[in-house]
């Protein structure tokens, strides 16, 4: 997840990095400190999520959030800001929130959260996608046994690695295939499914329980594989606990 924070206070955009990654530690986060700065940025990277000022000095940031949109029509915008009267302003570029300085860090874990959400429920809105192309990724292909298996996505429960290769564990079967871990998370993220370790790609549908385990680690238990204990990586389980606003 890759995110900007744009304003032309230091304090501020320190702050807000540290506030932003004690809830996303794996989150790659960029600074721009003036308008200026920030349009040069924009051109070369693509974000997720940006946090902006309003008073930027050399542009109003609502014009800044506005270009910044029609470059990257996917990009979330949220004003961080000691101006209360933009309001409306951020509900004309469809702002993700809209927070006051100084900082509550709550407001900054809900403002995470909400982005969590939405990004979890619109993996089957992307413009340009068609019904019938909907239906034409409902399965995924595994090589196995020299066969191509046809999977439905939705019968995925997790996938794990083992001895060079991955196994894929469905509500009935398992598949063996020498299929990368990498390849099944880019194949599959837009489809509710989580890395909570390297080792370790769930299907949140099937989450029934985050518990915790021996030295201060979290494991989740799966429907249909109670039995089985995995784990979730240090940098993981924050994030996945927002997933569930835990």
């Amino acid at each position: 997840m890759k995110i900007a924070i744009v304003d032309d206070e230091r304090p501020s955009r320190s702050e807000l990095r540290h506030l932003i990654s004690d809830y996303l530690a794996e989150g790659e986060i960029m600074e721009a400190s003036s308008g200026e700065e920030a349009m040069k940025l924009f051109l070369k990277e693509d974000f997720d999520l940006i946090f902006m000022d309003i008073n930027l000095g050399d542009i109003d940031g609502a014009t800044l959030a506005a270009m910044a949109k029609r470059a990257h029509p996917n990009v979330e915008i949220v004003f961080a800001t000691a101006y209360n009267n933009y309001a409306e302003k951020a509900f004309d570029i469809d702002a993700l929130n809209y927070i006051l300085k100084p900082f509550d860090p709550k407001r900054i874990e809900q403002t995470i959260q909400r982005y969590m959400k939405k990004r979890a429920t619109d993996n089957n809105a992307k413009e340009g996608v068609k019904e019938e192309e909907k239906a034409a990724i409902s399965k995924i292909s595994i090589n196995c046994d020299k066969k191509m298996i046809l999977v439905d996505i939705a019968d995925i429960v997790y996938i794990e690695t083992g001895n060079r290769s991955c196994i894929v564990h469905t509500k009935t079967k398992s598949y063996t295939t020498a299929s990368s871990m990498n390849s099944f998370e880019e194949r599959l993220k837009d489809n509710g499914f989580f890395r909570i370790h390297k080792s370790i790609l769930i299907n949140l549908e099937y989450v029934i329980e985050i518990y915790p385990w021996f030295n201060n680690t979290t494991c989740v238990k799966m429907q249909g594989y109670e039995k089985e204990i995995l784990t979730v990586g240090r940098n993981q389980i924050k994030e996945l606990k927002l997933l569930f606003s835990m």
